[in-house]
């Protein structure tokens, strides 16, 4: 418990962190601002609730279960993140899909560019149908240039 008291005073102090981040770049490890951002204000945020908690006497359970329960809302935060990024880019590709389909639609388009409009839509719809694994941001992106592929397609009859 002592160990825990020195370590919450010690990093109470800003001078902790830019020696902490001097330490760490020497070592070659950098991180990005807003990431270096993000990590401070959580451990500046749960050092102070754990300094509160300790003037308090019996609550180490109520600071474990803080430091368990802490990054797990850190993770609902990010699906909810990512499901909006992918809703938007759907909606953007569901725009541009609607344009071009009516280009094709007319029939002024020869019939090699049709087809490969009709490819890459295959391709959009069946991401925005069921998102594919791992970085949504990529998704979001990737269905973006999709968009920006059969706009060019389309654009010149």
């Amino acid at each position: 418990m002592q160990i825990i008291a020195y370590l919450l005073a010690r990093f109470s102090e800003p001078s902790s962190y830019a020696g902490l981040g001097a330490l760490l770049a020497l070592l070659g490890w950098n991180l990005p601002d807003a990431t270096i951002g993000q990590i401070v204000q959580l451990v500046a945020g749960a050092c102070g609730l754990a300094a509160l908690l300790l003037k308090e006497r019996g609550l180490l359970a109520a600071i474990v279960l803080i430091f368990a329960v802490v990054p797990g809302l850190s993770a609902c935060n990010q699906i909810a993140a990512a499901d909006t990024a992918i809703t938007a880019a759907c909606g953007e590709y569901q725009k541009g899909r609607a344009a071009a389909d009516t280009i094709v639609g007319s029939g002024i388009l020869p019939v090699v560019v049709s087809a490969k409009v009709s490819s890459i839509e295959s391709f959009g719809d069946a991401a925005c149908a069921k998102p594919p694994a791992g970085d949504p941001l990529s998704t979001a992106i990737w269905l973006g240039q999709l968009v920006g592929q059969i706009g060019t397609l389309t654009a010149s009859p």
